[in-house]
């Protein structure tokens, strides 16, 4: 009998137990099962697992500067940067190397689109279409009007608006016109496509969504705020406005399903990922929301104003500042990761590669004095077991 009064018996192997004289193997059989659950509940993650969660910051691989300023922001495909130059040339710059491809004399006052290996340019009431690889003139289409908001392209389809309000839709393998809506304001930012349908904002305050195939709107939304970036997710439609808020729309219905507030206007359009919306605002924060219900998961405080809306690359958001620096933070809890630093101000949203080698340049960014730079993943070397230790031999030692 146990001195104390207290047994247990331990039904496994039947063995009879005091408080404090417990055997051995009965306690290695406990720890054995608790390491056992924790196993299972915890499986082990893979290299490859490990290493698409590890944070790498990006560093200059190369940097051009032009003579002159550019006078638009630079367009961008998976290869190429084309910059269009005070000095009336657009010029295409290999993102790999970060050397000129081409360069060809065309003025424009705004930011050129691409896509179906083409560069599109709009310029004095005139869209004009490139080879990406050549630079040489594929059509020419002239335009209503002036235009009123940057090109932009989506599968296959080039969207011109002009300031009566007219918006065009334009093949972008021949430039013919396939349909024009009449909307009576034009749009006060560029367009975001999903699915089958093309949303809009405009001047006037309204969100309207509009068939891409006819150009028949299916739905308006007034709104009344003026619109600073679009995002169409496949399950709803981010707006962020100059009244302070980010706004998520029904794509269906074409209403308002949530609203959150910032301290100031939203700078640019949101990014995303499968669980949070990233956003930044002129009151020096970026925050990070629901995808579902929009509430808020975290915010940090920037070091100064940020000059557009953020960027996501694997699990790190990116904001572009007003000064030199691009501030990265971890998506899942919002703590700074790095910091990229440019030569100049940044002029214009950096780019981001999505199809890059893991070797290549990932990140482009362009100052407003002219100097395009390319940065690419800071890899170091794994560690390696050492031959010998370093150090000095020293005679006689054992």
């Amino acid at each position: 009998m146990c001195r104390n009064r207290y047994y247990k018996r331990v039904a496994a192997d039947r063995t009879t137990t005091c408080r404090g004289n417990r055997p051995k193997h009965v306690g290695w059989s406990l720890a054995l099962a608790v390491l056992a659950q924790l196993a299972a509940a915890s499986p082990v993650r893979t290299s490859q697992e490990l290493s698409t969660q590890r944070i790498l910051a990006l560093d200059p691989r190369w940097t051009l500067s032009f003579a002159t300023a550019p006078a638009a922001p630079a367009g961008y495909d998976q290869d190429t940067s084309y910059v269009p130059l005070k000095g009336g040339d657009l010029v295409a710059v290999d993102l790999d190397q970060g050397v000129v491809r081409w360069k060809v004399v065309l003025a424009m006052t705004s930011p050129p689109a691409t896509g179906d290996g083409l560069v599109f340019a709009a310029g004095e009431g005139v869209v004009t279409a490139l080879d990406q690889r050549t630079g040489h003139t594929q059509w020419r289409t002239p335009l209503p009007g002036a235009l009123a908001s940057p090109l932009a392209w989506d599968a296959g389809w080039l969207f011109a608006s002009t300031d009566a309000g007219d918006l065009l839709a334009l093949h972008g393998q021949d430039g013919r016109l396939v349909w024009q809506a009449s909307l009576t304001s034009p749009l006060a930012v560029v367009p975001s496509a999903s699915a089958d349908r093309l949303y809009g904002a405009l001047r006037d305050g309204r969100i309207v969504s509009l068939e891409l195939n006819t150009g028949a709107v299916a739905w308006t939304l007034a709104l009344g705020e003026q619109v600073t970036g679009l995002l169409a997710l496949n399950d709803q439609l981010l707006v962020g406005t100059r009244a302070n808020k980010l706004h998520s729309v029904s794509m269906a219905q074409g209403r308002v399903r949530w609203s959150q507030k910032a301290g100031a206007d939203v700078a640019g359009a949101p990014v995303a990922d499968d669980h949070r919306i990233y956003f930044t605002a002129f009151d020096n924060i970026v925050r990070a929301l629901d995808r579902r219900t929009g509430n808020l998961r975290w915010l940090r405080r920037l070091p100064s104003r940020p000059s557009g809306g953020p960027l996501r690359i694997a699990n790190v958001v990116l904001v572009p500042l007003v000064t030199t620096d691009i501030d990265a933070f971890n998506t899942s809890t919002g703590e700074p990761a790095f910091t990229i630093r440019a030569v100049g101000e940044l002029g214009g949203l950096p780019f981001l590669r999505e199809s890059a080698r893991p070797t290549a340049p990932r990140l482009v960014a362009m100052s407003r004095e002219g100097a395009l730079q390319g940065f690419a993943s800071r890899f170091e070397p794994p560690p390696t077991r050492l031959g010998e230790l370093p150090g000095l031999a020293v005679k006689g030692a054992h």
